[in-house]
């Protein structure tokens, strides 16, 4: 795993976590996935604290380009559970969007016509989480490592096209598209709005993916379920109150879908979480 530790490296800094461009090289490649490529670009994340809000042990500082403020990284055993919660949320939303697609292609292979409108076809950012070893001889022939790891890392597909065609589709303090009709993407994010909707009535109003971002193929989120048990990103109140601020579009109304409508101006019951 190489990553360029140059501030120009950064690819942006979030709340909690920043992103950096890496060069993945597995020997031999993986069979899919992430190191499938014999050389294969990849964002790596790191979880970060903002002093002085918090005080903990450190392991790097650093500044981000265009900042006048320090990044300062968690110490190891802070940083595992964290990175571990976010590739564990990667798992569950992407269980939960092929739990979706499953739904929609059921509802068309069933119903008597095809809706009047395209499914787009999305997928969530491949994901590792790597543990590096401390390294007791150094080398590029036959080095030897030890048993102590000595730093984490989150590693993830990179999107293509980078910052420019990066769109946030949905926020995670919301149940409702963040662009409007006029922006590129809109279409998208409805079907994003739709998915939740999906996903909140099969799992009986408890769990559904929230702050969906990414470009139009590639996608990352968070997960917003009724406990704390997931990411920062999760928010709770969002969950528990999806069935009043929910605007269902032409996706939710399609009759072969059969889904409930919610909102202000609809009913708030929801159907039974059997697929």
């Amino acid at each position: 795993l190489r990553v360029d530790q140059h501030q120009k490296s950064f690819i942006g800094i979030g709340g909690f976590k920043t992103a950096q461009s890496g060069l993945l090289m597995l020997t031999p490649p993986s069979p899919s996935g992430l190191g499938s490529k014999v050389h294969d670009n990849i964002v790596m994340k790191h979880p970060f604290l903002s002093p002085p809000t918090l005080n903990t042990s450190t392991s790097a500082v650093g500044t981000p380009p265009g900042g006048s403020w320090r990044i300062i990284h968690l110490s190891l055993g802070d940083e595992l559970p964290k990175l571990h919660c976010k590739v564990n949320t990667l798992y569950w939303a992407k269980a939960l969007l092929t739990m979706t697609y499953d739904f929609i292609d059921g509802a068309i292979l069933s119903a008597d016509s095809p809706p009047p409108f395209k499914i787009p076809h999305l997928h969530f950012v491949e994901a590792v989480l790597a543990l590096a070893h401390l390294q007791l001889t150094k080398g590029l022939v036959k080095p030897k490592f030890g048993g102590m790891v000595c730093s984490v890392y989150l590693l993830e597909e990179k999107i293509k096209g980078g910052s420019a065609v990066f769109i946030k589709y949905i926020h995670n303090m919301d149940c409702r598209p963040s662009l409007s009709a006029d922006m590129d993407g809109y279409d998208i994010a409805k079907f994003l709005a739709f998915t939740q909707h999906v996903q909140y009535s099969k799992t009986g109003g408890l769990v559904f993916v929230s702050d969906y971002q990414g470009n139009s193929n590639a996608l990352d989120s968070s997960i917003g379920d009724g406990l704390d048990i997931f990411s920062e990103g999760n928010v709770e109140s969002t969950v528990a109150s999806f069935d009043k601020h929910h605007e269902c579009n032409r996706f939710c109304k399609w009759p072969g879908f059969g889904l409930n409508q919610f909102g202000t101006m609809a009913t708030s019951s929801h159907e039974s979480p059997a697929l």
